[in-house]
């Protein structure tokens, strides 16, 4: 496939081939369903993991900056507005010219209801699989209709929920549980070990025994939680009011920053007389 643009002048460098890549997945009718828009590629825009990165492949996550209204490569904890995804680049576009001076491009952008595949997803030139913000991603792009390959049921991107029940005294989560509700029946204090720290995770934690119910961090001070930012972990730690604790869990950034930010949520359990329960934060 031809790509837009030129990333060199004429008889300077190496030769460069370019070679189709497609992103979509499914037969022609699944295809039906998917939202382009004409969008203005906006000259810095980058592909991080390209050599050179002024050549943007297919598969590269944008996001639109609020100052110029231009498409630039999505960055989840930037402020000037490419932090929200809009879009995905399918197919190459160069953003240099035969003189090698960066322009703007017009090109279409894929904006919901397509059906992707995840492999060929770029966050800020690297594979959607290898990024830190997978996660985010993910549910970013479930919230549009697009469907991915390998998830086309959107349990990894916490959109749709699962539900558990785990009777053990330990329990660590994984980022592949992403956005279920867990409920921990057992007979002795149970402690819950949150995944790595990864933004656009979500848990929803109950507790439904009677006895000491313990959220832990894995790396340490960064819950947010009552008067602290940096908690290592939530614990009900008072006889008779551990019934019906109910958490929420989700990885956010504040600023540039990712924390677990936590908030009690309220059950359809709960202490006789729906009475206070007494919650302690570990630092």
């Amino acid at each position: 496939m031809s790509a837009s643009g030129a990333w060199g002048k004429p008889g300077i460098g190496a030769d460069r081939t370019v070679a189709e890549s497609e992103i979509l997945w499914g037969s022609d009718q699944s295809r039906n369903a998917a939202l382009w828009k004409s969008a203005v590629i906006g000259s810095g825009a980058v592909d991080a993991g390209n050599t050179p990165t002024t050549v943007l492949r297919p598969g590269l996550l944008l996001g639109i900056n609020a100052t110029s209204g231009e498409y630039e490569d999505w960055d989840p904890n930037a402020s000037d507005g490419t932090q929200n995804l809009a879009g995905v680049l399918d197919c190459e576009i160069k953003t240099l010219d035969l003189d090698a001076t960066a322009q703007d491009r017009v090109f279409r952008v894929l904006v919901g209801r397509a059906p992707v595949k995840a492999a060929k997803l770029l966050v800020e030139g690297t594979a959607l699989g290898s990024s830190a913000d997978e996660w985010l991603a993910r549910r970013a792009l479930a919230g549009a209709g697009f469907v991915l390959d390998d998830d086309p049921f959107n349990y990894k991107s916490g959109q749709n929920p699962r539900t558990g029940l785990v009777t053990d005294a330990a329990d660590t989560l994984t980022a592949a549980e992403n956005g279920s509700i867990i409920f921990y029946n057992n007979a002795a204090s149970t402690t819950v070990t949150l995944p790595a720290l990864e933004a656009g995770l979500e848990f929803t934690l109950f507790r439904v025994g009677d006895e000491e119910f313990i959220i832990a961090s894995a790396e340490g001070d960064n819950i947010m939680f009552g008067n602290d930012l940096s908690g290592d972990s939530v614990t009900w730690t008072t006889a008779g009011e551990h019934l019906g604790a109910g958490i929420r869990v989700r990885s956010v950034y504040v600023g540039t920053t990712l924390k677990w930010l936590a908030e009690i949520v309220q059950t359809p359990f709960g202490t006789a007389g729906g009475s206070a329960q007494t919650i302690g934060l570990a630092t």
